[in-house]
């Protein structure tokens, strides 16, 4: 077992409790589609940023105004990964969609594999694409046809990887690694969660557990990153190198990590009569960054969009 070193948070304490901003230069995005949720969020660029609300249509975002984009999915759509704007993949349910640039495709992935409730997708390449879901299954593309492999346990959350002998999967109780050749259980304290599993390369990968202990891997330690002092746990995570990352979560969290620690930005006041979870974060550059997710309140569940826009 690699040893587990604990690291210190640093907090800055911060009430985003207004509906206009949260701190650090997130404001709320007034005018988008009505959705009880966002699930998660893509931006292409500053002017082409697509959302998922669970429903089988996509909502873009051209920097000004939102739109719909009519999909094929049989069931509501959960996920986004792209590796370019005319090489995108979506998880809908028991398939996945691929989008050329014009037209999109149903994908059948329950059948040739047994998985289904699609969660997250990851790709290297147009014949290297990984899928988890709601079982032990991992699904692969190669280009041409699908196959499964059982590791770690069900209700799997998060896939990422720096490359094709690279990855990683995420599920409740375990976190996973695949080389190329085979998946296996990684030895750290801090594996399994509901969350995100993320990085900037092979040797700067995050852990997002839902909980206040967060793990990073520098490609040789994992360790253990603790949050106790935070308001909310960081779920989501996303940044534009190992010291520019944004994490956010519930209870309205928004943290910042510049390399040496994280500070937080924003979070709902104490006792607010609502509450706000941010389920995903993506952006194309240090000063372009989305936050999504819900807000449960006396009305029921809101989906609420976040962005943080380029500092003057």
């Amino acid at each position: 077992m690699r040893r587990a070193v604990f690291l210190t948070l640093s907090v800055v304490a911060f009430c985003g409790c207004g509906e206009s901003g949260a701190g650090g230069g997130w404001d709320a995005v007034s005018g988008g589609p009505p959705a009880s949720t966002f699930l998660d969020v893509w931006a292409f660029s500053a002017d082409d940023v697509w959302f998922v609300d669970g429903g089988p249509n996509v909502h873009r975002y051209d920097g000004t105004s939102f739109s719909t984009l009519a999909t094929p999915a049989a069931g509501g759509l959960s996920c986004i990964f792209a590796l370019s704007a005319s090489d995108v993949w979506l998880c809908a349910g028991a398939e996945a969609l691929h989008y050329d640039g014009s037209a999109f495709t149903a994908v059948d992935v329950a059948g040739p594999t047994g998985l289904d409730g699609l969660t997250d997708i990851w790709a290297s390449s147009a014949s290297d694409v990984w899928v988890v879901g709601d079982d032990a299954i991992i699904a692969h593309y190669d280009g041409a046809a699908w196959s499964r492999t059982i590791a770690g346990s069900p209700f799997k959350t998060a896939i990422w990887g720096s490359g094709p002998t690279d990855i990683y999967a995420l599920d409740t109780f375990d976190l996973v690694h695949y080389d190329g050749t085979e998946w296996s259980e990684v030895s750290f304290a801090g594996g399994g969660g509901e969350g995100q599993v993320w990085g900037t390369s092979a040797g700067d990968v995050w852990l997002m557990t839902g909980s206040s202990t967060l793990g990073h891997f520098d490609g040789t330690t994992w360790t253990e990153v603790e949050t106790g002092d935070l308001v909310g746990d960081l779920t989501a995570v996303w940044g534009s190198a190992p010291d520019d990352l944004w994490a956010a979560g519930s209870a309205g969290a928004i943290a910042h990590f510049d390399g040496a620690s994280w500070t937080q930005v924003a979070h709902q006041q104490i006792g607010a009569p609502y509450l706000r979870m941010f389920t995903a974060v993506h952006g194309t550059a240090a000063g372009d960054v989305w936050a999504v997710g819900y807000q449960l309140g006396e009305g029921g569940s809101t989906g609420i969009l976040y962005h943080r826009a380029p500092q003057p």
